[in-house]
Formats: C-alpha cells, sequence, structure tokens
C-alpha cells in the first residue's frame, strides 16, 4: 500500500502541473484587465503608475515567462499579492479554507448518512410504498440545482419561517459565534448542498443492497438464525459499499461547485465566496491560488478514496 500511494503521489505531480497550466492559459484569454483588482473602477490609476505596477508585477514579459515566475513562486509558498491592499493570498485563502472545510465536511456527512440509512430502508422495503416515495425524493434530488435549493431554502426556511439565519458563519456583534451558533448557521446550507448527495447514494445504497441481499451467502445467514440487523449491517451492507465508495469519490468535484453557489447565497465566508469575488475583480493571483489549493484537494480525496476500497474490501491489494 504504501508504494501504491508514493507512485499516486508522484503521478499527482504532473497533473497539478497541467491543471495550472491549463488555468493560467486561460486567465490570460479572458477579458478584463487584471491592473483594475488594484484600484477602483471610479479612480483608475495614472498611465505611469500603471506601468510601473504591470513591471512589478510582471505582467510586461511574455505569458511563459509569467508562468514559470508564479510557478518559482508558488513553491516557495509565495501565491502573489492580494489585490488593493497587497496582503499576500495565501493568508487570505487559508482564512477561508477552513469555513469551506467545514460546509463540505457537514454537507457530506448528511449526504453520506442519510442517504446509507434510506437507501437501505429502500432495499429492505422493495416495491412498498416508502420505497416508491424514496424513489420520487430521489429523482427529484438529483435533478434539483444547488443554486435554485438555496435561494428557495433562504426564502422559506430564513425569510419566511425564521427557523435559521439569513446568512453568515455567526450573529452578527456575537465574538467569534460559538458552536451551537455556528450550528445554527451551518444547518441550512449544509442540509442544502446535501440534498443532491442523499438522493444519490440512497439511489446506488439502494441498488447494491437489492444485489446483495440476493447473494447465496446471506440465505445462508439467515438459515444459520442470526439477526436481520447483523445481516443487513455485517454482511450485506459491508459487502455493498464498494459502488458506493466510488460514487462519494465522485462527490468531491461537484460539492465544491455547489459550495460556489451556496457560499454566495448564504454570505458563507469561504473560498467559493472568495473564487467570485475574484473572478469579478479579475484578481488572477487570487483565481490561481484557489484553483491550485482546490486541484490538491481533490486529488487528495481520490487518493482516499482508492485507500478505502482496500480498507472495505480485503480482496483488494495495490501492492
Amino acid at each position: 500500500m504504501g508504494s501504491y500511494i508514493l507512485r499516486r503521489i508522484l503521478i499527482s505531480i504532473p497533473m497539478l502541473l497541467v491543471i495550472t497550466i491549463i488555468a493560467f492559459l486561460l486567465l490570460q484569454l479572458a477579458p478584463g484587465d487584471p491592473i483594475s483588482a488594484y484600484s477602483p473602477p471610479e479612480a483608475p490609476l495614472p498611465p505611469e503608475q500603471r506601468e510601473a505596477l504591470e513591471r512589478q508585477l510582471g505582467l510586461n514579459e511574455p505569458i511563459w515567462t509569467r508562468y514559470f515566475y508564479w510557478l518559482k513562486e508558488a513553491l516557495q509558498g509565495n501565491l502573489g499579492p492580494r489585490s488593493r491592499n497587497f496582503a499576500p493570498v495565501g493568508e487570505a485563502i487559508m482564512s477561508r479554507l477552513g469555513p469551506t472545510l467545514l460546509l463540505m465536511v457537514s454537507a457530506l456527512a448528511i449526504g453520506i448518512g442519510l442517504g446509507l440509512v434510506l437507501g437501505v430502508i429502500s432495499a429492505l422495503k422493495k416495491y412498498s410504498i416508502l420505497d416508491m416515495v424514496l424513489t420520487v425524493f430521489a429523482f427529484l434530488g438529483v435533478s434539483f440545482p444547488a443554486y435554485l435549493g438555496g435561494l428557495l431554502g433562504l426564502y422559506i426556511f430564513a425569510l419566511t419561517l425564521g427557523w435559521a439565519p439569513a446568512g453568515g458563519m455567526s450573529t452578527a456583534g456575537a465574538a467569534g459565534g460559538g458552536f451551537v451558533d455556528v450550528t445554527r448557521h451551518l444547518i441550512l446550507p449544509a442540509s442544502i448542498i446535501a440534498l443532491n448527495y442523499v438522493a444519490s447514494t440512497m439511489r446506488y445504497t439502494r441498488s447494491a443492497m437489492l444485489e446483495v441481499l440476493d447473494q447465496d451467502y446471506i440465505r445462508t445467514a439467515r438459515a444459520k438464525g442470526l439477526k436481520e440487523n447483523a445481516i443487513v449491517v455485517g454482511h450485506a451492507l459491508k459487502n455493498a459499499l464498494m459502488p458506493i465508495i466510488t460514487i462519494i469519490g465522485s462527490y468531491i468535484p461537484n460539492l465544491l461547485g455547489g459550495a460556489v453557489f451556496i457560499e454566495s447565497i448564504f454570505g458563507w465566508p469561504g473560498m467559493g465566496r472568495l473564487f467570485v469575488d475574484a473572478v469579478e475583480a479579475r484578481h488572477y493571483p487570487m483565481v490561481m491560488g484557489l484553483i491550485l489549493i482546490l486541484a490538491i484537494l481533490i486529488l487528495v480525496v481520490n487518493l482516499l478514496t482508492d485507500v478505502a476500497y482496500a480498507m472495505v474490501d480485503p480482496r483488494v491489494r495495490y501492492d
């Protein structure tokens, strides 16, 4: 397993390079002026200051020279200055990484946990009214876009019913919030993001469980008199997890995309909202830094997904 993990890490390095090259080229082709990120629209910089800033940031150099300069600085931990106040990009991203991970992990836990439970129930009650209701819910949940769910959730549960805060990560005026306060602000956006993953996990769990429950070893376990709970959890669900793990590993890129919309709608101070602000401001160092961090997160999650195969199924050996 150790040699496999090392090989995957070495393979990930050129993949990261390709991702950053493509992102850098696309940013250079995008319309807009990166210098505008360093001055307000109502007070543009004089021509001589613009030229000085271009030389300072290396914008007067050829595109490949600029890329290799960015890559050299990134390898040293310097992702560039932030706009206007020239605060480091790395510090700005790290300050937003925690809230985004909290939102993503919470949404993923809700989606996987609730999806597994509902999927097992649907499989055990196949072709019943409950199964049909859960199937309809699954199709609706899969087809429901995150931005629409965010707008409807904000209007219904926050503005109309008042069951949840309308936005932010903590109550205004509260010093750092607190566990209960942050949880109140977290439940609604995390649940909206998780809706799609509850539905997806439930569908795949139901399908995998139905296939496993028809196997001979399940009938043998029942013939031996084992309790139904032990059969379902210890035998059926454990062997049905392999295809489910594959689907869970594919959730992460979509989860990041959904977080961009939800963080913007709910004013959640995470990387998704920072990404939107950076694109609108044409702040390329911030966009490149965010793309790099998100690409690393996705590659790490894919590696952990493959490692989880061997933990769930002892027959899988990568060495």
